[in-house]
């Protein structure tokens, strides 16, 4: 299940925006639509399960 976590910091008001459960490019829709309700975090960065691949299912059918 995806997890959005949000930090922040008293001292500046900067934003830090976290998105896990998310595999691939679908993370970068879901940072854009809580960027567009909360405004731009102080910064970006690209987790690890950002540059996952999804899996596909391959089938083969024979023709009869």
């Amino acid at each position: 299940m995806p997890e959005i976590e949000f930090t922040i910091k008293e001292e500046t008001g900067e934003m830090e925006l976290l998105v896990e459960g998310v595999q691939g490019s679908a993370c970068s829709d879901i940072a854009k639509l809580v960027t567009d309700l909360v405004g731009a975090p102080a910064r970006e960065e690209n987790t690890g399960e950002y540059y996952v691949r999804p899996q596909t299912l391959r089938q083969v059918r024979q023709k009869s």
